[in-house]
């Protein structure tokens, strides 16, 4: 009797923890739109003979927190090049090369500006004054001119060569 309680017990449980499987089913409605369920009596009585069983693949279905993928590795992605083959780093470099002129040419127009207050508070000869006045005012005028030919260069010239070359407005703001 003992002998064939634990066989029974051993039955038993070999019965409850075994997969568990499902059957589904799919049909699909006069509308044309698909339906799956695992319960043959849900599916209307009009489609229960067009009902299709579904085959469950293992390898499809996640359970839990973990997707089926998660263990296979993931495609990376190739980095866009525009059409001479650059990237996006050449064109930031581009881009901040000419920011970095730009910075540097304001400050040595500021700082010619600083000279200019300096020399007229200094009390000099009315021939020094005008002469360093001409002289900074050529500066000032070249300086800026470089300034503007700088920014027209990084807002028009740079930005219309990246699109000819196919590379991505973002790469040079």
């Amino acid at each position: 009797m003992l002998r064939s309680l634990v066989l029974l017990m051993l039955v038993v449980s070999v019965l409850v923890t075994s997969e568990a499987r499902a059957e589904f089913y799919k049909w699909v409605d006069r509308d044309g739109r698909e339906f799956i369920t695992n319960e043959k009596e849900k599916i209307p009585a009009e489609y229960r003979h067009t009902a299709k069983p579904v085959e469950v693949r293992d390898d499809r279905v996640s359970v839990g927190q973990q997707p089926v993928a998660a263990d296979k590795k993931t495609v990376k992605v190739a980095e866009h090049k525009d059409r001479y083959g650059r990237g996006e780093e050449y064109w930031n470099k581009r881009a901040e090369n000419l920011r970095r002129q730009i910075r540097e040419q304001q400050d040595e127009l500021d700082l010619i500006v600083q000279q200019e207050e300096n020399d007229r508070t200094k009390p000099k000869s009315k021939s020094k004054k005008s002469n360093s006045r001409s002289a900074h005012d050529k500066k000032k005028a070249k300086i800026e001119k470089k300034i503007a030919r700088l920014k027209h260069e990084l807002d028009v010239q740079l930005p219309e060569e990246a699109r000819k070359a196919d590379a991505y407005p973002g790469w040079i703001r």
